[in-house]
This record gives C-alpha cells, sequence and structure tokens, in this order.
C-alpha cells in the first residue's frame, strides 16, 4: 500500500501499467518514477505527467547507482517472469536500496485457489504463481530483513458462494486473491 513509501524521496515503480500507483504517489507528494515494458502504458502515464519510460527491468536496475532509491514497488509483475530470474530481479531491487529503503512486491496469491478457477491463466503472459515463501526466501538471501506478508483482496468479496464453505476452510484456501511482501 501507498502508506510504506509515504516520505520517501525517490520510488521506483517496476511495471508501472497506466500510472495507478505514480498517480497514488504524486497525490501523496512522493517523488517516483516507473518503467514498463509497454510503449502503450507508457504513453499513458506520460500524458497524465508521471515520469515514465519503456526499459526492461533487468536492464534499467543493472545501470541505476547502487543505493539509488528509497522505495521500489512492483505490482503484478514477478508471475509474468521466468521464475530462475526472480531471485535477480530481487538481488537487484536489493542492491539499488538505500538502507532503510523499502522494497514491496504484490503478486496473485497461489494459497488462494480460486485464482485458477478465474483469473490466473486467462492471462497467458503469466509463467507461473509466486508462493510468498519463495520469494521471502529470496528476499532473504538478497540480505532483506523486516520481512512481512500482506495478504489482499479477499477473496469472498467477489466470489460470494464463498460464504457457503467453513470459516476456517475458507480462511485457508480461498483468502486473499493477491499478496504483497
Amino acid at each position: 500500500s501507498s502508506d510504506l513509501f509515504a516520505g520517501r524521496d525517490n520510488v521506483l515503480d517496476i511495471g508501472c501499467g497506466r500510472g495507478e500507483f505514480l498517480d497514488l504517489m504524486r497525490d501523496d507528494g512522493v517523488p517516483a518514477r516507473g518503467i514498463d515494458l509497454s510503449a502503450e502504458s507508457v504513453a499513458q502515464c506520460r500524458d497524465k505527467g508521471l515520469e515514465a519510460e519503456v526499459a526492461d527491468l533487468f536492464a534499467y536496475l543493472a545501470a541505476q547507482p547502487d543505493g539509488e532509491f528509497d522505495g521500489i514497488m512492483s505490482s503484478q509483475v514477478v508471475e509474468h517472469l521466468p521464475p530462475e530470474r526472480v531471485p535477480e530481479m530481487i538481488r537487484l531491487c536489493g542492491a539499488k536500496l538505500r538502507r532503510g529503503g523499502v522494497l514491496a512486491i504484490e503478486t496473485p496469491n497461489p494459497e488462494c485457489l480460486a485464482i485458477f478457477a478465474t483469473y490466473f491463466y486467462l492471462d497467458p503472459t503469466h509463467t507461473r504463481p509466486m508462493p510468498h515463501q519463495y520469494l521471502q526466501f529470496c528476499m532473504e538471501e538478497a540480505g532483506l530483513t523486516g520481512i512481512e506478508v500482506h495478504r489482499l483482496a479477499p477473496a469472498i468479496d467477489t466470489m460470494p458462494e464463498l460464504a457457503s464453505l467453513p470459516a476456517d476452510f475458507r480462511e485457508r484456501f480461498f483468502g486473499g486473491l493477491d499478496y504483497a511482501i
């Protein structure tokens, strides 16, 4: 959520899309820029006066000085990557963060079985879901600390049928559609 980034002075949004997060940062007075592979998305950001450019995240991060950012956001990106490149992405993010900086990654939650029956595989560019335990391991390996997992978008909000399941079962297998780590 955007409050993690309050008071920061150089935030990067990896996979900025149409600029929803960059809009929030601008509203909060936080300097932020975005990168995305889609020229169309970047054009939409620029039309709104947001700072964005077309770039591959690996090449872009590698070209930045170490400690350049005090915040990095990446929403709905890691599930598109070849799984073997995810640790590299997290290592690069860690290297480009200042001490005390924050990295937030949002992605579909594979513990929520409902994502497989609905939207995950509708997108042919999704490679595989990323369990939070895997991303946590990658973050620990990259030397990041203070790792927290937050489940987002309760499935029951968009799938009222889940109310007929016992609460403990629903919570375990049909909780948040997404999570942030």
